[in-house]
Protein backbone atom coordinates (compact mmCIF):
# COMPACT_ATOMS: atom_id res chain seq x y z
CA UNK A 1 0.00 0.00 0.00
CA UNK A 2 0.95 3.63 -0.63
CA UNK A 3 0.10 7.20 -0.96
CA UNK A 4 1.24 9.47 -3.29
CA UNK A 5 -1.24 12.82 -4.79
CA UNK A 6 -3.47 12.22 -2.29
CA UNK A 7 -4.80 9.15 -3.22
CA UNK A 8 -3.94 5.46 -1.63
CA UNK A 9 -2.97 2.46 -4.03
CA UNK A 10 -4.35 -0.48 -2.84
CA UNK A 11 -3.65 -4.07 -4.39
CA UNK A 12 -7.35 -5.85 -5.53
CA UNK A 13 -6.79 -8.27 -2.44
CA UNK A 14 -6.65 -5.73 -0.05
CA UNK A 15 -9.19 -3.82 -1.39
CA UNK A 16 -11.84 -6.26 -1.13
CA UNK A 17 -10.51 -7.48 2.95
CA UNK A 18 -10.62 -3.83 3.47
CA UNK A 19 -14.56 -3.57 2.17
CA UNK A 20 -15.55 -7.09 3.16
CA UNK A 21 -14.49 -5.54 6.73
CA UNK A 22 -16.34 -2.02 6.55
CA UNK A 23 -19.75 -3.56 5.22
CA UNK A 24 -19.29 -6.62 7.95
CA UNK A 25 -18.35 -3.58 10.85
CA UNK A 26 -21.64 -1.17 9.63
CA UNK A 27 -23.98 -3.99 10.46
CA UNK A 28 -24.10 -5.97 7.28
CA UNK A 29 -24.46 -10.02 6.91
CA UNK A 30 -21.50 -12.23 5.59
CA UNK A 31 -23.41 -12.27 2.27
CA UNK A 32 -23.82 -8.20 2.18
CA UNK A 33 -19.85 -7.86 2.62
CA UNK A 34 -18.71 -10.73 -0.14
CA UNK A 35 -21.13 -9.43 -2.85
CA UNK A 36 -20.72 -6.04 -2.13
CA UNK A 37 -17.14 -6.22 -2.01
CA UNK A 38 -17.08 -8.38 -5.12
CA UNK A 39 -18.85 -5.96 -7.00
CA UNK A 40 -17.07 -2.74 -5.44
CA UNK A 41 -13.53 -4.66 -6.49
CA UNK A 42 -15.21 -5.79 -10.15
CA UNK A 43 -16.10 -1.80 -10.97
CA UNK A 44 -12.61 -0.59 -9.59
CA UNK A 45 -10.91 -3.45 -11.73
CA UNK A 46 -12.67 -1.89 -15.27
CA UNK A 47 -12.15 1.58 -14.05
CA UNK A 48 -15.50 2.71 -12.94
CA UNK A 49 -14.45 4.30 -9.71
CA UNK A 50 -17.57 6.35 -9.34
CA UNK A 51 -20.10 3.19 -9.00
CA UNK A 52 -16.88 1.38 -6.73
CA UNK A 53 -15.33 2.31 -3.63
CA UNK A 54 -16.66 5.91 -3.46
CA UNK A 55 -20.17 4.52 -4.25
CA UNK A 56 -19.64 1.55 -1.22
CA UNK A 57 -19.34 4.69 1.25
CA UNK A 58 -23.25 5.35 0.28
CA UNK A 59 -23.92 1.72 0.82
CA UNK A 60 -22.37 2.53 4.28
CA UNK A 61 -24.14 5.43 5.16
CA UNK A 62 -27.82 4.03 4.18
CA UNK A 63 -26.71 1.14 6.30
CA UNK A 64 -26.30 3.77 9.37
CA UNK A 65 -29.36 5.49 8.58
CA UNK A 66 -31.49 2.61 7.62
CA UNK A 67 -31.99 3.19 4.17
CA UNK A 68 -30.60 -0.57 3.48
CA UNK A 69 -30.78 -3.88 5.42
CA UNK A 70 -27.26 -5.31 5.16
CA UNK A 71 -28.97 -8.17 6.57
CA UNK A 72 -32.10 -8.94 4.54
CA UNK A 73 -32.32 -12.09 3.14
CA UNK A 74 -34.19 -11.92 -0.23
CA UNK A 75 -36.34 -14.88 -1.49
CA UNK A 76 -38.04 -16.19 -4.57
CA UNK A 77 -41.29 -15.12 -4.62
CA UNK A 78 -42.29 -16.35 -8.29
CA UNK A 79 -41.10 -18.94 -10.35
CA UNK A 80 -41.87 -19.86 -14.35
CA UNK A 81 -40.25 -22.13 -16.68
CA UNK A 82 -38.24 -18.88 -17.81
CA UNK A 83 -39.01 -16.68 -15.05
CA UNK A 84 -37.19 -16.01 -11.48
CA UNK A 85 -38.79 -13.37 -9.36
CA UNK A 86 -36.89 -12.08 -6.46
CA UNK A 87 -37.67 -9.98 -2.83
CA UNK A 88 -34.51 -8.10 -2.18
CA UNK A 89 -36.12 -7.27 1.15
CA UNK A 90 -34.89 -4.20 1.49
CA UNK A 91 -31.23 -5.41 1.05
CA UNK A 92 -28.88 -5.20 -2.22
CA UNK A 93 -29.20 -6.62 -5.47
CA UNK A 94 -26.34 -8.05 -5.64
CA UNK A 95 -26.66 -10.21 -2.55
CA UNK A 96 -30.17 -11.11 -4.54
CA UNK A 97 -28.86 -11.92 -7.74
CA UNK A 98 -25.61 -13.76 -6.41
CA UNK A 99 -28.52 -16.25 -4.16
CA UNK A 100 -29.99 -16.93 -8.09
CA UNK A 101 -27.57 -16.62 -10.91
CA UNK A 102 -26.79 -20.22 -11.34
CA UNK A 103 -30.72 -20.81 -11.12
CA UNK A 104 -30.77 -18.01 -13.46
CA UNK A 105 -27.94 -19.53 -15.86
CA UNK A 106 -29.79 -23.26 -15.76
CA UNK A 107 -33.60 -21.58 -17.18
CA UNK A 108 -31.71 -19.77 -19.45
CA UNK A 109 -30.13 -23.13 -21.13
CA UNK A 110 -33.11 -25.30 -20.52
CA UNK A 111 -35.66 -22.88 -22.08
CA UNK A 112 -32.91 -20.48 -24.69
CA UNK A 113 -33.93 -17.21 -22.28
CA UNK A 114 -35.05 -16.85 -19.10
CA UNK A 115 -35.48 -13.25 -17.08
CA UNK A 116 -35.06 -12.23 -13.33
CA UNK A 117 -37.19 -9.32 -11.39
CA UNK A 118 -35.53 -8.38 -8.41
CA UNK A 119 -37.88 -5.71 -6.37
CA UNK A 120 -37.45 -3.62 -2.88
CA UNK A 121 -33.55 -3.20 -3.38
CA UNK A 122 -31.40 -0.47 -2.59
CA UNK A 123 -29.34 1.27 -5.87
CA UNK A 124 -27.96 -1.82 -7.81
CA UNK A 125 -24.23 -0.14 -8.49
CA UNK A 126 -22.36 -1.24 -11.37
CA UNK A 127 -24.43 -3.09 -13.77
CA UNK A 128 -21.89 -4.64 -15.80
CA UNK A 129 -21.24 -6.25 -12.59
CA UNK A 130 -24.29 -8.46 -13.24
CA UNK A 131 -23.99 -8.88 -16.89
CA UNK A 132 -20.24 -9.99 -16.95
CA UNK A 133 -21.17 -12.64 -14.30
CA UNK A 134 -24.29 -13.95 -17.11
CA UNK A 135 -21.55 -13.70 -19.65
CA UNK A 136 -18.78 -15.82 -18.49
CA UNK A 137 -21.31 -18.02 -18.29
CA UNK A 138 -21.97 -18.33 -21.73
CA UNK A 139 -24.86 -16.19 -21.77
CA UNK A 140 -25.63 -13.06 -23.93
CA UNK A 141 -26.94 -10.82 -21.12
CA UNK A 142 -29.43 -7.98 -20.56
CA UNK A 143 -29.16 -6.25 -17.43
CA UNK A 144 -31.12 -2.61 -16.08
CA UNK A 145 -32.31 -0.83 -12.90
CA UNK A 146 -34.30 2.12 -12.14
CA UNK A 147 -33.44 4.51 -9.10
CA UNK A 148 -34.60 7.22 -7.68
CA UNK A 149 -35.91 10.30 -10.16
CA UNK A 150 -32.63 12.11 -11.25
CA UNK A 151 -33.24 12.66 -14.79
CA UNK A 152 -35.54 15.66 -16.77
CA UNK A 153 -36.39 13.31 -19.35
CA UNK A 154 -38.70 14.30 -22.33
CA UNK A 155 -39.46 17.77 -21.79
CA UNK A 156 -39.45 18.08 -18.10
CA UNK A 157 -38.17 20.81 -16.33
CA UNK A 158 -37.53 18.49 -13.01
CA UNK A 159 -36.18 15.20 -12.41
CA UNK A 160 -39.25 12.15 -13.69
CA UNK A 161 -36.68 9.28 -13.79
CA UNK A 162 -33.90 7.84 -12.78
CA UNK A 163 -30.46 7.31 -14.56
CA UNK A 164 -31.48 4.04 -15.25
CA UNK A 165 -28.62 2.30 -16.32
CA UNK A 166 -28.56 -0.48 -18.76
CA UNK A 167 -25.90 -3.22 -19.69
CA UNK A 168 -25.28 -5.54 -22.52
CA UNK A 169 -22.43 -8.75 -22.41
CA UNK A 170 -21.72 -11.24 -24.86
CA UNK A 171 -19.61 -14.30 -23.98
CA UNK A 172 -16.43 -13.92 -25.48
CA UNK A 173 -13.06 -16.23 -25.27
CA UNK A 174 -10.91 -13.22 -24.11
CA UNK A 175 -13.51 -12.21 -21.81
CA UNK A 176 -16.79 -10.65 -22.19
CA UNK A 177 -17.69 -8.03 -24.61
CA UNK A 178 -19.77 -5.91 -22.22
CA UNK A 179 -20.67 -2.09 -21.95
CA UNK A 180 -22.66 -0.06 -19.12
CA UNK A 181 -24.39 3.39 -19.73
CA UNK A 182 -27.09 5.31 -18.15
CA UNK A 183 -30.08 7.41 -19.51
CA UNK A 184 -28.04 10.77 -18.02
CA UNK A 185 -25.50 12.92 -19.91
CA UNK A 186 -23.55 11.63 -16.46
CA UNK A 187 -23.33 9.95 -13.55
CA UNK A 188 -24.92 11.64 -10.53
CA UNK A 189 -22.02 11.13 -8.20
CA UNK A 190 -19.49 12.55 -10.86
CA UNK A 191 -22.18 16.07 -10.62
CA UNK A 192 -21.60 15.48 -6.77
CA UNK A 193 -17.99 15.22 -6.57
CA UNK A 194 -17.62 18.12 -8.87
CA UNK A 195 -19.31 20.01 -6.19
CA UNK A 196 -17.25 18.51 -3.11
CA UNK A 197 -14.04 20.10 -5.14
CA UNK A 198 -16.01 23.59 -6.04
CA UNK A 199 -15.50 22.89 -9.75
CA UNK A 200 -18.03 23.69 -12.62
CA UNK A 201 -19.37 21.19 -14.38
CA UNK A 202 -19.78 20.83 -18.53
CA UNK A 203 -22.81 22.07 -20.42
CA UNK A 204 -25.67 19.63 -20.91
CA UNK A 205 -25.24 17.78 -18.34
CA UNK A 206 -27.71 19.77 -15.51
CA UNK A 207 -30.43 21.98 -14.58
CA UNK A 208 -30.99 24.14 -11.91
CA UNK A 209 -34.07 23.69 -9.48
CA UNK A 210 -36.22 26.00 -11.76
CA UNK A 211 -35.22 24.22 -15.05
CA UNK A 212 -32.57 26.42 -16.47
CA UNK A 213 -29.41 24.79 -18.11
CA UNK A 214 -26.36 25.09 -15.15
CA UNK A 215 -22.70 24.45 -14.75
CA UNK A 216 -22.51 24.88 -11.30
CA UNK A 217 -22.43 21.88 -9.93
CA UNK A 218 -24.34 22.11 -6.48
CA UNK A 219 -27.19 23.87 -8.41
CA UNK A 220 -27.12 20.89 -10.71
CA UNK A 221 -27.29 18.48 -7.59
CA UNK A 222 -30.09 20.37 -6.19
CA UNK A 223 -31.88 20.18 -9.58
CA UNK A 224 -32.04 17.42 -12.28
CA UNK A 225 -29.32 15.75 -14.56
CA UNK A 226 -29.88 15.52 -18.08
CA UNK A 227 -30.11 12.65 -20.63
CA UNK A 228 -27.66 11.99 -23.39
CA UNK A 229 -29.47 13.00 -26.47
CA UNK A 230 -32.44 14.38 -25.61
CA UNK A 231 -35.44 12.40 -26.43
CA UNK A 232 -33.95 9.18 -27.34
CA UNK A 233 -32.13 8.81 -23.79
CA UNK A 234 -35.62 9.74 -22.09
CA UNK A 235 -36.96 6.97 -23.89
CA UNK A 236 -34.58 4.45 -23.46
CA UNK A 237 -34.42 5.70 -19.47
CA UNK A 238 -38.45 4.72 -19.40
CA UNK A 239 -38.27 1.83 -21.06
CA UNK A 240 -35.67 0.81 -18.50
CA UNK A 241 -37.81 2.02 -15.98
CA UNK A 242 -41.08 0.02 -17.00
CA UNK A 243 -38.95 -3.52 -17.56
CA UNK A 244 -37.65 -2.97 -13.49
CA UNK A 245 -40.47 -2.43 -11.92
CA UNK A 246 -42.07 -5.68 -13.62
CA UNK A 247 -42.44 -7.17 -10.51
CA UNK A 248 -43.47 -4.25 -7.68
CA UNK A 249 -39.79 -2.49 -7.38
CA UNK A 250 -41.05 1.52 -6.79
CA UNK A 251 -41.10 4.01 -9.73
CA UNK A 252 -38.32 7.04 -9.79
CA UNK A 253 -41.01 9.79 -9.16
CA UNK A 254 -42.02 7.19 -5.81
CA UNK A 255 -38.52 5.98 -4.71
CA UNK A 256 -36.80 8.05 -1.53
CA UNK A 257 -33.37 9.31 -2.43
CA UNK A 258 -30.30 6.84 -1.76
CA UNK A 259 -28.62 9.46 -0.16
CA UNK A 260 -30.60 11.03 2.55
CA UNK A 261 -33.38 10.50 4.67
CA UNK A 262 -34.31 7.05 6.83
CA UNK A 263 -36.58 5.31 3.74
CA UNK A 264 -35.23 2.85 0.93
CA UNK A 265 -35.77 3.27 -2.40
CA UNK A 266 -37.35 -0.19 -2.81
CA UNK A 267 -36.22 0.10 -6.26
CA UNK A 268 -36.20 -2.51 -9.24
CA UNK A 269 -34.02 -4.81 -11.51
CA UNK A 270 -34.29 -7.10 -14.12
CA UNK A 271 -31.68 -9.59 -15.97
CA UNK A 272 -32.42 -11.25 -19.53
CA UNK A 273 -30.72 -14.51 -19.84
CA UNK A 274 -30.28 -15.99 -23.58
CA UNK A 275 -28.44 -19.45 -24.41
CA UNK A 276 -27.29 -18.54 -28.28
CA UNK A 277 -26.99 -22.16 -28.37
CA UNK A 278 -30.78 -22.41 -28.64
CA UNK A 279 -31.07 -20.21 -31.67
CA UNK A 280 -27.67 -20.95 -33.86
CA UNK A 281 -25.12 -23.17 -32.05
CA UNK A 282 -22.46 -21.22 -34.33
CA UNK A 283 -23.50 -17.72 -33.29
CA UNK A 284 -20.71 -17.00 -30.91
CA UNK A 285 -17.98 -17.79 -33.55
CA UNK A 286 -19.80 -15.61 -35.91
CA UNK A 287 -19.67 -12.84 -33.75
CA UNK A 288 -16.43 -13.53 -32.60
CA UNK A 289 -15.38 -12.92 -36.42
CA UNK A 290 -17.71 -10.22 -37.02
CA UNK A 291 -16.45 -8.42 -34.25
CA UNK A 292 -12.23 -9.11 -35.33
CA UNK A 293 -13.45 -7.80 -38.90
CA UNK A 294 -15.20 -4.73 -37.85
CA UNK A 295 -12.46 -3.79 -35.42
CA UNK A 296 -9.67 -4.87 -37.91
CA UNK A 297 -11.28 -3.11 -40.77
CA UNK A 298 -12.99 -0.48 -39.37
CA UNK A 299 -11.54 0.55 -36.36
CA UNK A 300 -14.78 -0.39 -34.25
CA UNK A 301 -14.31 -2.18 -31.09
CA UNK A 302 -17.24 -2.87 -29.38
CA UNK A 303 -17.32 -3.79 -26.04
CA UNK A 304 -13.77 -3.58 -25.86
CA UNK A 305 -11.64 -4.64 -22.54
CA UNK A 306 -9.45 -2.44 -20.78
CA UNK A 307 -6.33 -3.79 -19.23
CA UNK A 308 -7.40 -5.38 -15.56
CA UNK A 309 -5.92 -3.25 -13.16
CA UNK A 310 -4.19 -5.36 -10.32
CA UNK A 311 -4.06 -1.90 -8.07
CA UNK A 312 -6.39 0.58 -7.48
CA UNK A 313 -6.01 4.01 -6.46
CA UNK A 314 -8.77 4.97 -4.18
CA UNK A 315 -8.77 8.98 -3.31
CA UNK A 316 -7.87 9.37 0.88
CA UNK A 317 -11.22 10.74 1.68
CA UNK A 318 -12.69 7.25 -0.02
CA UNK A 319 -10.20 5.06 1.55
CA UNK A 320 -10.59 6.89 5.12
CA UNK A 321 -14.08 6.63 5.15
CA UNK A 322 -13.82 2.60 4.57
CA UNK A 323 -10.94 2.45 6.93
CA UNK A 324 -12.58 4.11 9.92
CA UNK A 325 -15.64 2.22 9.53
CA UNK A 326 -13.61 -1.15 9.29
CA UNK A 327 -11.78 0.03 12.63
CA UNK A 328 -15.06 0.95 14.30
CA UNK A 329 -16.33 -2.26 13.71
CA UNK A 330 -13.43 -4.00 15.13
CA UNK A 331 -13.12 -1.92 18.58
CA UNK A 332 -16.66 -3.15 19.35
Amino acid sequence: MSARAETITLALDDLAQLCRDAVRAAGGSPETAVSLASATVAAERRGRSEVGAAHLVDYLDAMAHGRLDGRAVPSVVSERAGVLVVDAARGTAQVAFDQVVEDLAGRARENGIAMLSIFRTFTAGELGHYSTLLAERGLVALVGSNSPALVAALGAREAVTGTNPMSFALPHPDGPRMFDQAASATAWVNIRDAADRGESIPAGWALTPEGEPTTDAQAGMTGALLPFGGAKAGNIAFMIEMLGVLSGGAFSLDAPPFDAGEEPPEIGLFAIAIDPDAFDPHYRERVEEHLREVAREHGADFGRRKTARTHVDLPAPVHSALARTAAEGAQE
